[in-house]
C-alpha cells in the first residue's frame, strides 16, 4: 500500500473524529510504528497539516477543521518514472553520493507525494528500453527459477544463464546468473545483452547462495491485445505480463517493440487485435521475408 493511501486514511479518520495514532495506522497498512510515525510527521511537516495530539483521546485531531490534504494525485506513468529515479539515486556512488542516495530513499518511501530537495545537484539517468525489457524479463525468470538463453558482448553465439539477481554497479545495471550446476555466479551487463529470451526449462533455485531479487523500477510499458492460442500459465506469456480481457483475448506489457516483434513471430497466437502500429510491423515483417523467400515475383530483379 503506497504512503499516499496511508495519508489519506488517517485524514479521513481525522475528520470522523476517531481520533487515530501510529498504533492505528501501523495496524490498519501492517506497518511498523515507527514507519507510522513517520507518515504523521510527514503529514505535519510537509503537508502542513494542522495536527494536534489529545492525551484524552490517545490520538490526534486537526486545530483547524477546515484544512484539506493537498491534491496528491499522479498519473501511472508519473510514478513508474519516480520509481525508476528512486531506484537509480538510491544506488548512486559518485559526487555528493551520500545525499543523492538520500534522496532516493525519500522518493522510494514517498513514491507518490514528494519532490526531491535541492541539497545536491540531481544526476539525470538515460532511459534504455532494451535494458528495460530485459528487467521485465529477467524479474520473471528470477522468481520462476526459468533458463534463459542469451547473446552478449565479447561471445559468440548464445548462452544459457541461471538469473540469481539484479543489481546495480557503477551505474549499470547487471544480473548475476549462474552458467552451470556448480558453476560460480557471474556479472552480466544488461546494456551489452544483444538478445535475450526465455527457455521453457527450469533450474534449482535453491542453490542461488541465498541471493534475493532486487526490486526494480520501471516505466510505463508498451500494452497490446492480443488472442492466444494456448492459455498462459500464471500471470506472464512466456515473460511478458499478462492480463485476461475476455475469454482468449489478452493485454500484454512489453517495453521494446523490436524484441516483442522477434517475441512474435517465434511464439503461437491467433490474431493481434491492437494497437495498429504493431500489426502493421508483423505484417511488414513477414512481406520482408515472403520478399526473400520469393525473389523471382520481385519486379527490382531482371
Amino acid at each position: 500500500m503506497s504512503h499516499i493511501h496511508r495519508i489519506q486514511w488517517f485524514d479521513q479518520q481525522i475528520k470522523a473524529r476517531r481520533y487515530p495514532n501510529s498504533n492505528h495506522l501501523a495496524g490498519q497498512f501492517e506497518i511498523s510504528k515507527r514507519q507510522a510515525q513517520r507518515d504523521i510527521e510527514y503529514m505535519a511537516s510537509s503537508l502542513r497539516a494542522p495536527l494536534q495530539y489529545v492525551a484524552k483521546q490517545r490520538g490526534y485531531c486537526y486545530e483547524d477543521d477546515s484544512f484539506m490534504l493537498p491534491y496528491l494525485y499522479m498519473t501511472d506513468q508519473e510514478k513508474q518514472i519516480l520509481k525508476y529515479l528512486a531506484y537509480r539515486y538510491s544506488r548512486y556512488n559518485y559526487e555528493n553520493g551520500a545525499a543523492v542516495r538520500r534522496i532516493g530513499s525519500l522518493l522510494e518511501r514517498l513514491t507518490d507525494d514528494q519532490e526531491p530537495g535541492a541539497e545536491a545537484q540531481l544526476p539525470i539517468f538515460t532511459v534504455n528500453v532494451h535494458v528495460l525489457q530485459y528487467i521485465e524479463l529477467l524479474e520473471h525468470a528470477i522468481k520462476e527459477c526459468i533458463v534463459v538463453r542469451i547473446v552478449h558482448d565479447g561471445q559468440e553465439g548464445e548462452q544459457e544463464i541461471c538469473p540469481l539477481k539484479l543489481v546495480n554497479h557503477y551505474d549499470d545495471d547487471h544480473v548475476i546468473a549462474k552458467t552451470a550446476e556448480h558453476s560460480p555466479p557471474q556479472h552480466f551487463r544488461l546494456s551489452s545483452i544483444r538478445s535475450l529470451k526465455l527457455t521453457e526449462r527450469r533450474f534449482n533455485g535453491e542453490a542461488d547462495g541465498g541471493l534475493r531479487q532486487e526490486q526494480v523500477r520501471k516505466l510505463k510499458p508498451f500494452t497490446a491485445q492480443i488472442r492466444l492460442a494456448a492459455t498462459p500459465k500464471g500471470e506472464s506469456w512466456l515473460g511478458f505480463p499478462v492480463h485476461l480481457i475476455d475469454k482468449d483475448i489478452y493485454e500484454v506489457d512489453f517495453f521494446d517493440p523490436e524484441m516483442f516483434v522477434q517475441h512474435l513471430l517465434t511464439t503461437e497466437w491467433l490474431q493481434i487485435l491492437a494497437p495498429q502500429w504493431l500489426q502493421v510491423k508483423i505484417s511488414s515483417r513477414c512481406q520482408a521475408m515472403l520478399d526473400l523467400l520469393n525473389p523471382q515475383e520481385n519486379p527490382s530483379e531482371p
